[in-house]
C-alpha cells in the first residue's frame, strides 16, 4: 500500500493463516442498538466478520425480516448494556441516545447515529416510518403509473441506504481512530442517504435544461419510462438501450422491421418520444418467444435484454444457484434460502455463518479480548484523553465540508485506478475519493463511458456522467493499442486498488484481469462488479440497474396490484446504493491489506446487491411456496399505511400509523371518531380508514398536511420531487446539496455525501473530469513522461 491508513496504535499484524481463517473485520466488536429500520447496518459488518451483539431498543418481532437482518449477530442482554458499550469498538444506534453524554463516558467509542432526517435542521425531530422515509427521498415521486398514486418499494429501502452509509462511515471512523485514539459520532440521515442512494440525478437535471431543454426536470413517475418492458411468451423482458450500437442490435433481434430502421431512430430522444411505435412493433414479436430465448438473442446481437423474474424464479435461477448466493444451512432460517453477503472476497470469508445467536447468559459474549486485538477500543481506553473533543452535532462544518489538506485525509496517498462504466464502480470510488484517495479513471474517446453519450455529441456535457464521476482524474488510453495496454498495466502496478465493472471478461482478454494482476501483485485489491456477477451462464451479459432489479424480483413487488405489467419505476436501482455497498467491502479489504500486506479480489453481482436489500422476501416466498403479490403502498400489518392525494397538482402525502396510540392522535387531529381502535379493526376495514384520512389530506397542501401530522406525533411525509428538494429549507440548513462549477457544463447541483463525521475529515469531491484532462499529469507522475512524449502518444492514437 502506498499510504499508511491509520498505522498509529495498530495491533500486531496477523499471519497469513489467521487472515485466511477470519473475515476482514474479525476482532471488531459492534453493538447494534437499532430497531428493524437500522438492523441492516450491523448485518453488513457481521457479514465481513465483525462480532455484532444485538441489543434492540424494543424486542424484535419474530419474522423473516428479523431473520435476514439479524443473521450473524449474537443476542445481547439489555441489562448488560453499559458493560457491553464499555468494551466495544462501534455502536450503531437509531433511537436518539444522548450522544454527548455517551461519547464523554466512552471517548474511544465510535457511534454510528442512524437518523430519519438528521440531528440538526428544522425537521430533525420528525419520525419517518419506512414508507414516509421513501416518500422523502424522491424515489417514490418517480415510481408508479401516472394514473395511480406514487408507489413505494416494499421493505426498508430508504433506511437501508442509511445503513449502508453507516457501515462505510463507521469503518472509516474506526480506521481513523488508530491515528489519534479518539472515537467520534458518524451521523447519517435516511432522507439524504436515500436521495443519494436511489435518485441522485434528480436535483442535477433541472440545471441541465439550459443545455438540453427536453430533459424531464419535473422527475414525475412514468412507469417503465424509456427502459421498456415487453411481453414475452412466459413473462416479461426489459431493455435498457444506451447506445446506437445497442439499438441496432435490438432492431436485429426483432428481425429488422422496416418501421424501426430509419436513421431518425438512432436518436435516443426520438425513440423516447415514439415509444408507442416501438411497443406497437415489438410487443407482438417479443410475445412469441420465452424470456430466456430473448436474453440469448440479445447477448448475441450486442443489445441488453433483461429478464423480469419473481422472487422464487430468482432464487432458483442457474446463475444465482451457481454463484451460491443463497444459503440453506443458516441457524434460524429453518432450511429456507438465506441471502449470503452481497460480495465475495477471495482472501477473507464473507457471508452468513452457521452459528446460532448466543443466549443472553452465554459467557462467550464477554470473553477476554486477545492481546493482539486488531481494532483497538480496549487498548485505547487506557491511553485516550478524557474527552474526544468530538462535535456530536455532526453538522458537517469545519474540516468535514471544507477543503482540508489531502495529507490529513484517511485515504491520502491511496491510489485507485478505475475502469468504471455507468454508476456502480464510479459511485464506490467517489466514496473513496471523498476520504482522500487519488482516483484515476482510464477511458478513451474510442470506447467512452456509456453515460458520456447522454451529452448528445459533447462527451463532457452529459449529466449522468457528471453526476457519477466526480472526484477523479481522467486518463485517455486506447486499450486496443499495445502501448495503451502497457500503460494501463503500469498504472495497475502503481495502484492500491483497481476497480472495474466492464462487460464480464473484457479486461481478462487484455491481460488486465484479476488472474494476471494477482500473479504480479499479491497486495492488489481488485474490485469487480458485473451485473450478474463473474462467471456463470450470464456473466458476460452487460446489464444496467433496471435489468438487475428486474432479474432479482424487485420489480415484481414494486408495483400496484392492478397494473398491466410488473414494473413501475424508471429508476436505476440498485446502481447508486450498490456503489456504496461496494465501498463497504473495499474499505474492509484496504484495512485487511494494511494489517497483512495481502490483497484480494472483491466480486459483487449487482443483481445480488438488489436481492440483499429484500432478503426477507425470498425467505417468505420459500416458506409460503408462492411468490408474494404487489400491494401498492398498503401493508399487511399496519393501517393506515398509504399515500394520499393532497390539494394541488399531483401532490401526495405518505401517512403511517404504526400503533394504536399513533392512530388515536391521528383521529384527534383530523376530527373523526376512532371507530377502529385496534390494528385488527383497521386492517379489517382498510378502505374505511383510508377514506377518512384521504378526505382530510385532500383539504390542504402536502407540506402543511405532513407538518400537522408530524406535530401530532404521526409519521407522515410529503412525496418529494426534485423541485421540492432544491427548494427545501431543511436540506439547505443541513448543506445536503453540493454546488460545483464544471469546466464545460457550468454550475451543477449534486446530492452531497450523506456521511457526517464529527472528527474524520472528508473533502467535497470536485466536478467530473473532461475526458483525458489529466493524461499529461498522471503519466508524468507515474512514468516520468514529459508533456511532449504524451503528445506524441496522442498523435499515435494511444492517448485519445
Amino acid at each position: 500500500m502506498s499510504a499508511d491508513v491509520g498505522a498509529a496504535g495498530a495491533p500486531h499484524p496477523m499471519s497469513a493463516d489467521d487472515a485466511e481463517a477470519a473475515g476482514a473485520l474479525a476482532g471488531l466488536r459492534v453493538v447494534d442498538h437499532t430497531d428493524m429500520r437500522g438492523a441492516l447496518c450491523g448485518r453488513l459488518l457481521g457479514d465481513l466478520g465483525a462480532e455484532v451483539i444485538r441489543v434492540p431498543p424494543v424486542p424484535d418481532a419474530d419474522g423473516f425480516a428479523h431473520a435476514h437482518r439479524n443473521a450473524n449477530k449474537l443476542a445481547g442482554d439489555p441489562g448488560t448494556w453499559e458493560s457491553l458499550v464499555a468494551d466495544t469498538d462501534l455502536l450503531i444506534d437509531n433511537t436518539g441516545l444522548n450522544l454527548a453524554e455517551l461519547t464523554g463516558r466512552h471517548p474511544t467509542l465510535v457511534v454510528v447515529a442512524l437518523t430519519d432526517m438528521g440531528l440538526t435542521g428544522p425537521r430533525s425531530g420528525w419520525r419517518l416510518e419506512p414508507l414516509a422515509a421513501f416518500a422523502s427521498s424522491g424515489a417514490q415521486y418517480l415510481s408508479g403509473f401516472r394514473d395511480k398514486s406514487p408507489c413505494w418499494h416494499p421493505g426498508y429501502l430508504a433506511h437501508d441506504c442509511a445503513s449502508v452509509l453507516g457501515a462505510v462511515g463507521g469503518l472509516a471512523a474506526v480506521m481513523d481512530r488508530r491515528r489519534h485514539g479518539h472515537g467520534q459520532v458518524v451521523e447519517i440521515s435516511a432522507q439524504e442517504a436515500a436521495l443519494g442512494g436511489l435518485n441522485p440525478w434528480s436535483v442535477l437535471i433541472p440545471g441541465y435544461q439550459r443545455h438540453f431543454p427536453e430533459l424531464p426536470a419535473e422527475g414525475r413517475r412514468n412507469a417503465d419510462g424509456n427502459y421498456w418492458v415487453f411481453p414475452a411468451r412466459d413473462g416479461w423482458v426489459r431493455t435498457v438501450i444506451g447506445t446506437t450500437y445497442q439499438w441496432h442490435g435490438f432492431v436485429r433481434v426483432l428481425g429488422s422491421p422496416e418501421t424501426l430502421t430509419g436513421p431518425e431512430w438512432d436518436d435516443g430522444v426520438f425513440r423516447g418520444r415514439n415509444r408507442d411505435v416501438i411497443h406497437m412493433v415489438a410487443d407482438e414479436i417479443l410475445s412469441q418467444r420465452d424470456r430466456a430465448e430473448w436474453f440469448e438473442l440479445g447477448l448475441a446481437a450486442g443489445t441488453t435484454i433483461g429478464v423480469i423474474q419473481s422472487p422464487r424464479e430468482f432464487a432458483a435461477h442457474p446463475q444465482v444457484v451457481g454463484r451460491g448466493f443463497f444459503r440453506h444451512d443458516v441457524a434460524g432460517s429453518e432450511g429456507l434460502p438465506m441471502p449470503d453477503a452481497p460480495w465475495k472476497l477471495s482472501g477473507t470469508p464473507a457471508g452468513v455463518r452457521r452459528r446460532a445467536p448466543a443466549a443472553p447468559d452465554d459467557p462467550a459474549r464477554f470473553r477476554p479480548r486477545p492481546d493482539d486485538h486488531r481494532w483497538g477500543a480496549a487498548a485505547l481506553n487506557a491511553a485516550a484523553p478524557a474527552s474526544s473533543g468530538a462535535d456530536v452535532s455532526a453538522t458537517g462544518s469545519g474540516a468535514v465540508n471544507g477543503s482540508p489538506d489531502d495529507e490529513g485525509l484517511l485515504l491520502a496517498g491511496v491510489r485507485v485506478v478505475e475502469f468504471g462504466m455507468a454508476a456502480v464502480v464510479p459511485e464506490a470510488t467517489w466514496m473513496l475519493s471523498e476520504l482522500g484517495a487519488d482516483v484515476i479513471k482510464i477511458e478513451s474517446t474510442v470506447h467512452p463511458d456509456s453515460l458520456r453519450l447522454a451529452g448528445r455529441g459533447d462527451l463532457n456535457k452529459a449529466f449522468p456522467f457528471n453526476a457519477e464521476s466526480r472526484g477523479r482524474r481522467s486518463v485517455a488510453l486506447d486499450l486496443t493499442t499495445e502501448r495503451g495496454r502497457e500503460l494501463a498495466l503500469g498504472l495497475f502496478m502503481a495502484a492500491d486498488v483497481v476497480a472495474e465493472n466492464m462487460r464480464g471478461g473484457s479486461l481478462d482478454k487484455l491481460g488486465l484481469g484479476w488472474d494476471d494482476m494477482s500473479a504480479m501483485r499479491s497486495d492488489l485489491v481488485y474490485v469487480c462488479s458485473q451485473g450478474y456477477g463473474r462467471g456463470g451462464p450470464m456473466g458476460k451479459m452487460p446489464a444496467y440497474g433496471p435489468l438487475n432489479a428486474g432479474f432479482a424480483g424487485a420489480h415484481w413487488l414494486w408495483n400496484h396490484p392492478d397494473v398491466p405489467y410488473p414494473c413501475s419505476t424508471s429508476l436505476n436501482h440498485p446502481d447508486h446504493i450498490a456503489g456504496k455497498l461496494l465501498a463497504v467491502a473495499v474499505l474492509a479489504a484496504l484495512d485487511h491489506k494494511q494489517r497483512t500486506g495481502e490483497g484480494q479480489l472483491i466480486d459483487m453481482a449487482q443483481t445480488e446487491a438488489a436481492a440483499y436489500l429484500i432478503g426477507e422476501v425470498y425467505l417468505a416466498a420459500a416458506d409460503a411456496g408462492a411468490d408474494p403479490l404487489p400491494t401498492g403502498n398498503r401493508s399487511d400489518t399496519i393501517a393506515p399505511h398509504d399515500v394520499y392525494r393532497a390539494d394541488g397538482d399531483d401532490e401526495w402525502v405518505a401517512v403511517v400509523c404504526g400503533d394504536d396510540q399513533s392512530w388515536q392522535r391521528c383521529c384527534e387531529l383530523i376530527g373523526v371518531d376512532n371507530r377502529w381502535p385496534s390494528t385488527a379493526d383497521r386492517l379489517a376495514d382498510v378502505a374505511g380508514v383510508d377514506a377518512v384520512v384521504a378526505a382530510w389530506v385532500a383539504d390542504g397542501p402536502a407540506g402543511d398536511r405532513a407538518e400537522r401530522l408530524q406535530a401530532a406525533g404521526v409519521s407522515a411525509m410529503a412525496v418529494m420531487g426534485p423541485r421540492d428538494h432544491l427548494d427545501d429549507e431543511h436540506l439547505a440548513a443541513r448543506g445536503a446539496l453540493d454546488v460545483l462549477e464544471h469546466p464545460v457544463a457550468g454550475t451543477e447541483t449534486h446530492v452531497a455525501n450523506a456521511i457526517r463525521f464529527s472528527r474524520t475529515a472528508k473533502r467535497t469531491a470536485g466536478p467530473s473530469p473532461c475526458l483525458g484532462a489529466d493524461t499529461v499529469a498522471v503519466l508524468g507522475e507515474v512514468f516520468g513522461l514529459a508533456p511532449d512524449e504524451v503528445e506524441a502518444l496522442a498523435e499515435a492514437g494511444v492517448c485519445r
